[in-house]
């Protein structure tokens, strides 16, 4: 065959192929969308990644249950709300047009990632180790804080005098860090040993954190009242894991007041097993779950992601989807009210252009959050006036605390269990782990042995006592993926 005949076959290949692929919003707009309630009161869900395009943002608020994305609230993207065409102008001016369709969400500007700012702070803001490397102390000024605190109030004010703001999201990850990273720092600091007396490190850094941190978030609740504001993050998913895990860790009794809900970080196979193994994602949740009950706060709003690209894991880095949607189901069943979708590899295409012919995994992930939202906001008074029964067991890890799970002979089918507080009738969640769809049995308090079927994407059954026998329903029958076919 000629040369040019082959370019041709070629260009017309690609040609073909190219009438195929489809955007991300092309996507959304072609799926199945997830169906709330009329009037739920969950918060809206969020993100954070770099910003989608203006289209794709819309499009989520309208369907989807996300609040709708401003993006950094950096003084430079600020500064261009004077401009009616600029996109941070665009995306103000729709939320001002209907506050209830497009609640809008924003992610706190940080300025300690701001060389500038770093070299005006006083030197009592540094601990140094015996190779004169520098760290933040323990003991750093109130007023640094305080600067800091006035620094991100001033982009939110701007952004609050054009539209309301719905949810304000803190990254953290900056200034004090954790004794793993600096013990040895702190250790030969006068000041600091002189401040922690006889506590531990874990209560002292814990405390030192929650009190700088909470600088800020009192400013920021003050600058915009009535905006829920979720940092990352209120800790515990490791605690009691292994001897030295509050080497990486504060302690959540501290960090609960900085965030208005608990929110918890888990990622797919990042410091984690994945869905099952000896360190997996649910057991994790419901670590922190069991503090947090403990402390009187039973409801949470989480950071989860279900995989992103590492080379080193291949196609493991992206979790099976069904999976992922069952570990939802398990973590909305034991209070989860919302989340944060996060993605944290630039993928390839972009978020905008033609990304093929099937979704992206970093869309899907979106999607599927969004479908157990939408589930769960049909059992909101299970969330909001049920309690998460404790099971007969110890956490595997908290021996202190209860396991929040009911045991099967199996450790990948797990089942969890919502009482509602005001009537008879329970909420069963039944998952199987391991991707292997069976029945799973277990014991409930007040209702009997039931007998349920779990599945890879999970099983949510409302179950009641009828002639003094239990009856269960399932409410999630007909599972909605973001690909058809996907099972």
């Amino acid at each position: 065959m000629k040369r040019a005949q082959q370019m041709a076959i070629v260009a017309f290949c690609l040609s073909t192929a190219a009438l195929h692929a489809k955007t991300p919003l092309e996507f959304l707009r072609e799926a199945s969308k997830p169906q709330f309630r009329d009037g739920h009161t969950l918060p809206p869900l969020t993100r954070r990644g770099w910003t989608l395009p203006f289209e794709v943002r819309v499009e989520l608020a309208e369907h989807w249950g996300y609040a709708l994305e401003f993006g950094e609230a950096h003084p430079a993207a600020v500064a261009q709300l004077d401009d009616p065409d600029s996109l941070p102008s665009r995306i103000c001016a729709l939320a001002a047009s209907n506050p209830a369709r497009y609640r809008l969400f924003v992610l706190l500007h940080r300025p300690f990632y701001d060389k500038r700012f770093l070299e005006g702070l006083p030197p009592e803001t540094w601990c140094y180790d015996a190779e004169g490397r520098k760290f933040w102390s323990p003991e750093a000024p109130d007023e640094v804080f305080e600067r800091a605190a006035r620094i991100v109030i001033e982009p939110l004010k701007k952004i609050l005098a054009r539209s309301p703001i719905a949810v304000i999201l803190n990254g953290g990850e900056y200034a004090l860090t954790v004794y793993g990273f600096a013990a040895k720092a702190w250790e030969r600091d006068e000041r600091v040993t002189k401040a922690k007396g006889d506590r531990s490190w874990f209560d002292y850094l814990s405390e030192r954190k929650a009190h700088q941190e909470l600088i800020i978030a009192h400013a920021v609740r003050k600058a915009v009242p009535g905006a829920l504001y979720i940092y990352y993050h209120t800790e515990a998913t490791h605690r009691n894991r292994y001897p030295t895990w509050w080497h990486w860790s504060y302690d959540y009794r501290r960090l609960r007041l900085v965030s208005d809900l608990p929110s918890s970080s888990i990622y797919s196979l990042h410091f984690n097993s994945g869905f099952t193994g000896d360190n997996d994602m649910l057991t994790q949740a419901l670590n922190a779950v069991a503090q947090q009950i403990e402390c009187g706060d039973p409801l949470s709003y989480n950071w989860v992601n279900a995989g992103w690209e590492r080379k080193e894991l291949g196609e493991r880095a992206f979790a099976d989807l069904a999976l992922y949607m069952g570990y939802l189901k398990c973590y909305y069943t034991a209070g989860m009210i919302g989340g944060i979708a996060g993605y944290f590899a630039y993928p390839k295409g972009g978020f905008n252009g033609d990304v093929g012919h099937q979704p992206p995994h970093w869309l899907q992930q979106m999607m599927v959050l969004s479908y157990v939202h939408a589930l769960f906001s049909h059992l909101e008074d299970f969330l909001r006036d049920g309690t998460l029964l404790p099971g007969p067991n110890r956490h595997r890890w908290s021996k202190d605390l209860p396991a929040y799970e009911f045991p099967t002979e199996e450790p990948n089918l797990r089942v969890l269990v919502r009482k509602h507080r005001r009537r008879q009738e329970w909420l069963i969640t039944a998952w199987a782990a391991d991707g292997k769809e069976r029945k799973a049995s277990v014991s409930i308090p007040g209702l009997g042995r039931v007998e349920v079927l779990a599945r890879p994407c999970g099983s949510v059954y409302r179950a009641i006592l009828q002639d003094g026998r239990p009856r269960w329903t399932q409410v999630d029958e007909r599972v909605v993926y973001p690909v058809e076919g996907h099972r």
